[in-house]
């Protein structure tokens, strides 16, 4: 069999979705026999000798027909233009949260001494580090979930962050007889703030496999939101900020959320589809 017949034979097996799923199987197909793009392209009619790397082009296609997703079967995501590790206790980095990323770093640039960061509920650590590499933050990186920081800690080493991004085991808020540094200059987080209803409808392949403590909060998805907006005042240096990434149709409320927690300067900054989706606010 030919490269190129493997991959045309796993593209009719999607029927329907065939076309949305061409650069999946591609990839697919490239990871599993360890090629380069440039590699597949020049190999694609040459025939398949690997059959241990054929195996595991199989058990992967039948992953990816199940419905999960490509960055799971891979065990890695490109954030930033970085590669990270990842599995399914964390959630697959999406571009809104980019822009999170990018008004953090815009922001701290501004400093001129060295700044203190607190990322809540940090994953896989895409925010943490991609700030930690762009700017001279110090970032702790804080998740309750003990896998998670397992993730982040492996893409700690990817990165050579160990000394500069700090992981905390806690719920939201480091505890002070545990955690030394801060306040902290600018608090950062993309929380849960997907409700219950909108949980429901979503496709196979976030309900089955994202974990959805990461994703859903109760209170319509403003739980944790108002739960980091009442006690960040604690935790931040006076003329502090707070950045959120937060959902659709949320602004109004977050904004209320975080006037009534004693934040000012309460501004958003729109996604690519002209949402608001990044709350920041002073201090």
């Amino acid at each position: 069999m030919l490269y190129s017949e493997l991959f045309n034979n796993s593209l009719r097996k999607f029927k329907d979705n065939a076309e949305e799923k061409r650069l999946e199987i591609e990839i697919l197909l490239r990871e599993a026999f360890n090629l380069s793009k440039t590699g597949y392209w020049t190999r694609k009619n040459e025939v398949i000798t690997d059959k241990n790397a054929l195996s595991r082009f199989y058990r992967w296609r039948s992953r990816l027909f199940k419905g999960e997703p490509l960055a799971y079967i891979t065990g890695e995501k490109e954030s930033f233009s970085r590669n990270f590790y990842l599995n399914r206790h964390v959630l697959i980095p999406r571009p809104e949260t980019e822009i999170l990323i990018e008004e953090a770093i815009a922001s701290l640039k501004e400093k001129k001494n060295p700044v203190e960061v607190l990322d809540i509920g940090t994953g896989s650590g895409i925010i943490a580090i991609n700030v930690a590499l762009e700017t001279a933050a110090r970032v702790a990186a804080l998740d309750k979930s003990r896998p998670a920081l397992q993730v982040l800690k492996k893409n700690l080493v990817l990165h050579n962050l160990r000394d500069k991004v700090i992981p905390v085991c806690a719920d939201l808020f480091p505890l002070r007889n545990k955690y030394k540094r801060g306040p902290f200059d600018l608090i950062v987080s993309n929380p849960p703030y997907v409700s219950e209803a909108e949980w429901e409808e979503l496709p196979v392949s976030i309900k089955h496999y994202e974990p959805k403590v990461a994703l859903v909060a109760a209170e319509d998805g403003l739980a944790i939101i108002r739960r980091i907006a009442g006690g960040a005042k604690d935790y931040l240096k006076p003329g502090g900020r707070i950045m959120l990434e937060i959902g659709h149709g949320q602004s109004k409320k977050v904004a209320e959320i975080l006037r009534e927690a004693g934040f000012f300067k309460v501004e958003f900054v729109d996604d690519y589809n002209n949402i608001p989706r990044v709350a920041s606010a002073v201090i």
